[in-house]
């Protein structure tokens, strides 16, 4: 398991390591290719030979065949790869990209090669790990973003990862992913052109258009450093009945009746939302509250476990 301090700073850009990706790559792939040559070794057959003519004829032979074994004359040896055995090198260097590229990368947010660099594959928005139907997109698509399909390099997942906003290529367009470091996951950050939220006027990190979801519970007043003001509620009017002081005196006729007492001022002003306490935003889909002390509006934050700025 990573260990990933909450107070561990976000890069500013959570895309930029196309460097790192790389990398991941060429590591992805000697990966599958050592595990491929194993493979083939063990599949073939290797015959020892006395006279480097013989083995010679031997491959000659196979070619005469034409039924598409592989022989290879070694001078002192034979090695042979009898066509059949093709399937199964075939299956079997397709179940390793899978579990690599797929099963791996959906548990642990990345491949072998990214776990070595230290990126992880997330949704865009939430920036939570992509699950396995996302990271199967991203795979299948692999095909596409090989095109011309002349070299082993991915050329126009390498074109489209150096020129586009959020280094995406055609599978992380698909399945609206984003490869990070690996300290940003879990923590949705705002990347521009890809995952702005609407009616922003700022960039503030933390800052994104949360999924649609059950309200959540209403956090705690006391725990962010952006905690209500606290107002004394004002004494609760007397019984007169029982409040000797209030007995009024009998007064001679015609005098002037005293002023009712203004009720008003006995009464608690009555709570100002957002300020006093926290309230629900139904646009934003979070709590929002003022901040006395930065004067800003601030919103709560699930993913983070505290408040932070918004914009108005």
């Amino acid at each position: 398991m990573e260990s990933i301090q909450p107070n561990d700073p976000v890069p500013a850009d959570p895309t930029a390591v196309f460097g790192r990706r790389c990398f991941a790559y060429i590591i992805d792939f000697l990966i599958l290719f050592v595990v491929g040559v194993i493979a083939v070794f063990s599949m073939a057959t290797l015959d020892e030979v006395d006279d480097p003519a013989l083995a010679t004829q031997i491959c000659e032979h196979y070619e005469a065949l034409n039924n598409g074994d592989v022989c290879v004359d070694l001078d002192s040896a034979v090695f042979v790869f009898e066509a059949d055995k093709f399937n199964n090198l075939f299956w079997l260097t397709l179940a390793i990209a899978v579990l690599n590229s797929v099963v791996i990368s959906s548990i642990t947010g990345g491949s072998l090669g990214k776990l070595a660099v230290g990126v992880r594959v997330v949704d865009k928005n939430t920036f939570q790990k992509a699950g396995i139907g996302k990271q199967a997109l991203r795979w299948i698509l692999l095909i596409v973003d090989s095109f011309p399909w002349v070299v082993i390099v991915p050329l126009t997942g390498l074109i489209l990862g150096l020129a586009s906003k959020g280094h995406r290529r055609v599978g992380d367009f698909a399945a609206k992913t984003l490869v990070v470091d690996k300290k940003s996951v879990g923590r949705p950050t705002l990347v521009p052109g890809v995952n702005e939220v609407a009616g922003a006027t700022i960039s503030v990190p933390g800052l994104w258009d949360p999924p649609v979801q059950a309200r959540p519970s209403q956090p705690p007043v006391a725990e962010p450093s952006a905690s209500a003001p606290i107002t004394e509620q004002p004494p609760a009017a007397v019984d007169p009945a029982t409040d000797p002081s209030a007995v009024v005196e009998p007064h001679a006729d015609g005098a002037a009746e005293p002023p009712p007492a203004a009720e008003a001022s006995h009464q608690d002003e009555p709570s100002q939302p957002g300020v006093d306490a926290p309230m629900w935003d139904e646009a934003r889909e979070a709590y929002i509250q003022w901040d006395p002390e930065l004067q800003a509006w601030m919103e709560w934050s699930e993913s983070g476990g505290r408040w932070i700025p918004i914009s108005q």
